[in-house]
């Protein structure tokens, strides 16, 4: 409900971000896009695993379902070190509105809270992709899970 309350303008939120925040999500989109191909691809090695039901005791399935579960750990780890960026870039954000209304208080039109409008919606865009980001590899995750118990239960 909050998100309809707020006027978004997403122009002018954008030209209120430093060019490191603007790197980040750059840098974030880019892992985001990585994160959507190697998750799709593992749904798509699991659904050829499975619809291949004689094969599910040969050497080269369990060499896939270790290798799909090395992809999904690996972004795991990427989606850590992302988060840990955001908490630098956060902060590095949240510093230059703060200097932003301390060298503005002498001037007749001193800034406000308005300045930490494009710091809040840095935080609240990052959030999101986050959130997808781990809902997405969450339920990727259990799939291959329960295909790896249910077979190693089935053998």
């Amino acid at each position: 409900m909050f998100i309809l309350t707020v006027h978004w303008d997403l122009r002018l939120l954008w030209a209120g971000l430093t060019e490191t925040a603007k790197f980040y999500i750059f840098c974030l989109l880019v892992a985001a896009g990585y994160t959507a191909v190697v998750l799709i691809r593992t749904v798509s090695r699991l659904r050829h695993l499975s619809k291949d039901s004689a094969l599910t005791a040969s050497p080269r399935v369990g060499h896939s379902l270790i290798q799909m579960t090395k992809g999904i750990e690996n972004l795991r780890q990427l989606h850590t070190l992302f988060f840990f960026l955001f908490g630098v870039f956060l902060t590095n954000e949240m510093y230059a509105a703060v200097r932003a209304i301390l060298d503005s208080r002498m001037s007749l039109s001193a800034l406000g809270f308005e300045v930490f409008g494009p710091v809040i919606a840095f935080a609240f865009c990052v959030s999101i992709i986050f959130l997808f980001l781990h809902v997405f590899q969450w339920i990727i995750a259990a799939r291959l899970q329960s295909y790896c118990s249910a077979n190693l239960n089935h053998t």
